[in-house]
């Protein structure tokens, strides 16, 4: 028996977020209208491990184009309406009972949805401009809600200008579950025991622009 989910990140998570403030050259004090969507070739995925092996799971939600709102004060940018709502049943975790183990830890019949916004990022203005040709740090706050319990989350990303409205954002962030209400899964009358700690991992292809 194994555990996973796949929520986050973000933004996953919720990060996604963040990218989209990149392609954004105002800067003022009221917040603008960007539009953006998570394009295919990204992928969101947890690992843990247990006290006989690791697991991976895989996020299969697709996201379809959403609109949100940013103010932008040099490097810091807050935001509101970037909530991401992802299935708690929507894990592939490569078996079966594994996968029924993860939706029974995250109570997926009362809670069917892991929900992730983005609060607010720092980065340096300058690549916001789009004058960082590699690959710059990005740092956000995120409140991550499971089971009906919220907990606000930093988390350090790169970012990564592709081209013309398009960035790929890439982290990782450890969680646990007990924090969340969720106890982690046990197998074989308690011989098989997943660890509390989970490491979330994102690699986000996200394409931006304006809403007309």
């Amino acid at each position: 028996m194994i555990f996973h989910t796949c929520p986050w990140l973000s933004r996953v998570l919720f990060f996604f977020g963040v990218v989209i403030l990149m392609g954004s050259s105002t800067d003022g004090t009221t917040f603008d209208r960007k539009r953006y969507q998570i394009q295919e070739g990204s992928r969101l995925f947890i690992k843990g491990t247990s006290n006989v092996n690791a697991f991976t799971c895989d996020c299969e939600d697709q996201y379809p184009r959403q609109v949100l709102e940013v103010e932008r004060k040099g490097g810091y940018a807050r935001f509101q309406h970037v909530e991401l709502q992802l299935k708690s049943k929507n894990f592939d975790c490569h078996n079966r009972k594994i996968d029924n183990d993860m939706q029974k830890a995250l109570m997926a019949d009362r809670y069917p949805h892991i929900k992730i916004a983005l609060v607010d990022t720092w980065q340096n203005p300058k690549c916001l401009d789009g004058d960082c040709k590699d690959w710059f740090d990005v740092q956000a706050n995120v409140n991550v809600t499971i089971t009906n319990v919220t907990k606000l989350q930093s988390i350090p990303a790169k970012a990564k200008v592709l081209g013309p409205n398009r960035f790929q954002l890439r982290g990782e962030n450890a969680l646990q579950m007990s924090a969340f209400g969720i106890a982690p899964p046990e197998a074989m009358f308690g011989m098989i025991k997943v660890n509390d700690w989970i490491t979330f991992h994102f690699d986000l292809i996200v394409l931006v622009d304006e809403v007309q």
